[in-house]
């Protein structure tokens, strides 16, 4: 045996020699030092880099859910690059004449992932087309989300017409019941499950809509089998993919409701658990998984689990989450490009030494989702940003204590953790899309981030806050200011205009109008509120707007002060005047445009345009005269000024 150790190490030897003579592939420090500290016998799982010359000349099949997806972002060419093409079929079949197993190829990464001996990789070196070799990395976590079985939960009874039973709590937090109150339930939007395995037995998902299936541990579709070799009974596996799954796919009335039960769906095991508690992911299965969403036209990448521990001596270091480190970032940054929206767990680390969040998470196109308890606060285990290079991470946060969902074992269950928080995110912005299917990825991106209740503020636990389903759907909204003030017997009329990506004309209309206001509706998405204060009018008064367009309601309310001084963003004085009034127009009315006066007849007598904004207390004179410098007669005038938020007038006494 010492005499064929020997042999062996001198054809190695002599075959690494070979390779690198020719000035051909690396080999990387952590490929050689695993080889230095492992006997011959070891199979290494290795990713084998090609170069150009190995690449085939037609791109990658797409399905026609694919390319209509990336047609919405170019839609003459398909987002086709170099990304699209693969290896080519005679370097595949090169690699596997070393008599190495062949686990997958990535046309992304341009490698073969193989399990290789000692032997085979030196073998795999000298080959003239390998530019790079190195070790697949293999995380492993701890799983730190609480799974309690329910039995008889009181949430679990009927609390409304929709019959979400106990999952009314998390479809109201994240906004999605007003989406199916408009008939948005996901329909003909594409999401791919990354996670263990999944439970489509379970009665919950009767009615899921499931495309395709591939588990890319074993290279075969079957998602709902026990892989644990040490423990072949194990039921685990389809565990935690089936609880992240139910978040959105469950159809249970009266006890279960997903956020997208209507959704179609792929579904991908990446990886491998044994008993719930410690989870195994290998790099190669996310990459492959994400092709493999890639061509069956994934609308949307839901992924659960994030990684930093390694099982091997190749942990990452937080330096490493730039964004551009992690094959798996970079993986995830590519299915962006390709107009496929990832939301990925930030992670579950807050307590733990490692303290960050987790890769695929600190990818710039990657939605990175926080989690936060029933009451808004923030959960005590949801991993905190910032990214290496100082970005702001998570992105966006949502409930994720106590979450409800359905168990593997069938029945019910509550589970906590970023990873429930996820899908409860890419399952309501399916809802948008499903509304406008014109969305591309990027514009998802920015709609959720700006949904947050901190957008202004974002910070590195909430990221920029709470996630919200409506504003992220965008279907009708009122532009307003939300406090207008007025002053005993002055009148102010306020413009309300609407947007939004419904494409029907809202009615308008308005509620708990005081006396002295009065709604007009143009018929055109915009109205008018016209304001006349008086001691009559309350102080303080909130009105009521509703924009309907049929199929959605959005309410907005103004605040308006009715005021018994001259502390108002518009006033004139002195009143009556003898030879000029000041007009003062404060930053809270925002930048002036314009100030014009008419007399009692309608007749516009003079007027100045605004040419150079500023956002300063304002003071405009009018010195009675007309626009051609001759003084006007003595009686009653009306200034009109309007600024950015609103029109106010003044009645003017000239009695000099």
């Amino acid at each position: 045996m010492y005499k064929v150790h020997i042999s062996l190490l001198l054809c190695v030897a002599i075959l690494m020699s070979a390779a690198m003579a020719q000035g051909q592939p690396r080999l990387s420090d952590r490929l050689m030092s695993s080889l230095a500290q492992n006997n011959s016998s070891t199979l290494f799982h290795i990713w084998v880099f090609v170069d150009s010359s190995t690449i085939d000349q037609n791109p990658v099949a797409l399905s026609e859910k694919a390319l209509q997806r990336r047609a919405r972002v170019d839609p003459i060419n398909f987002l086709i690059d170099r990304m699209d093409y693969q290896v080519s079929p005679a370097a595949i079949e090169t690699v596997r004449t070393t008599g190495v197993e062949i686990r997958g190829v990535s046309r992304w990464m341009k490698a073969i992932s193989v399990e290789a001996s000692s032997g085979q990789v030196y073998q795999l070196a000298a080959l003239p087309f390998v530019s790079k070799m190195d070790m697949v990395r293999t995380f492993v976590e701890i799983v730190p989300d609480k799974i309690v079985p329910l039995k008889g939960d009181p949430r679990m009874k009927a609390l409304d017409s929709f019959d979400y039973g106990g999952s009314l709590f998390q479809n109201r937090f994240v906004g999605t019941i007003k989406l199916h109150q408009a008939g948005l339930t996901g329909r003909g939007v594409r999401i791919a499950m990354f996670d263990t395995g999944f439970n489509p037995d379970h009665e919950a998902f009767d009615s899921a809509s499931v495309v395709n299936t591939w588990d890319f541990v074993n290279n075969d579709p079957y998602v709902n089998e026990p892989d644990c070799e040490e423990e072949p009974a194990s039921t685990w596996q389809t565990n935690h993919g089936t609880i992240t799954w139910g978040v959105i796919a469950a159809q249970l009335p009266g006890e279960l409701i997903g956020v997208a039960p209507e959704a179609d769906f792929l579904l991908a095991q990446t990886e491998i658990t044994c008993d719930g508690t410690e989870i195994k992911r290998e790099e190669d299965n996310w990459i492959l998984a994400a092709e493999w969403a890639d061509s069956n036209g994934a609308d949307i990448i839901s992924s659960s689990l994030g990684y930093f521990i390694f099982d091997d001596d190749g942990s990452y270091e937080f330096s490493d989450l730039d964004g551009d480190t992690p094959l798996i970032t970079r993986a995830a940054d590519i299915a962006a490009s390709k107009n496929i929206l990832v939301v990925n767990a930030a992670g579950n680390m807050r307590n733990h030494s490692w303290g960050h969040i987790l890769t695929p998470a600190d990818g710039d196109s990657v939605i990175a989702v926080g989690a936060v308890k029933a009451d808004s606060t923030l959960a005590d285990f949801s991993s905190p940003g910032p990214t290496a290079d100082g970005r702001i991470k998570p992105d966006i946060t949502t409930f994720g204590v106590g979450v409800l969902t359905v168990s593997h074992l069938g029945g019910l269950a509550t589970a906590s953790g970023t990873s429930l928080s996820t899908p409860l995110v890419a399952g309501s912005v399916a809802l948008a899309l499903q509304h406008d299917p014109s969305l591309t990825a990027d514009e998802l991106r920015t709609l959720i981030r700006q949904s947050g209740d901190r957008v202004l503020t974002p910070d590195n636990d909430f990221g920029y806050g709470l996630f919200n389903a409506v504003k992220t759907a965008d279907i009708i909204h009122f532009d307003i200011p939300e406090i207008v003030e007025v002053e005993h017997d002055h009148f102010v009329s306020v413009s309300i205009s609407t947007s939004g990506r419904s494409d029907s004309v809202p009615n308008l209309s308005a509620f708990n109008l005081p006396i002295g206001v009065t709604f007009v509706d143009h018929s055109d998405g915009s109205g008018r509120l016209d304001i006349v204060g008086s001691t009559a009018m309350p102080p303080a008064n909130q009105v009521g707007l509703i924009a309907d367009v049929g199929y959605f309601v959005d309410t907005a309310f103004i605040t308006i002060t009715n005021l018994a001084s001259s502390q108002r963003p518009v006033f004139a004085g002195p009143n009556p005047f003898n030879d000029s009034i000041s007009v003062f127009v404060s930053p809270s009315a925002g930048l002036w445009l314009s100030v014009s006066v008419f007399n009692s007849a309608g007749e516009k007598v003079w007027e100045q345009v605004n040419n150079s904004p500023s956002p300063s207390d304002v003071v405009i004179i009018w010195h009675g005269r007309n626009d051609y410098g001759a003084n006007v007669a003595n009686g009653v005038y009306l200034i009109c000024v309007r600024t950015e938020k609103l029109t106010a007038h003044v009645k003017a006494l000239k009695v000099g």
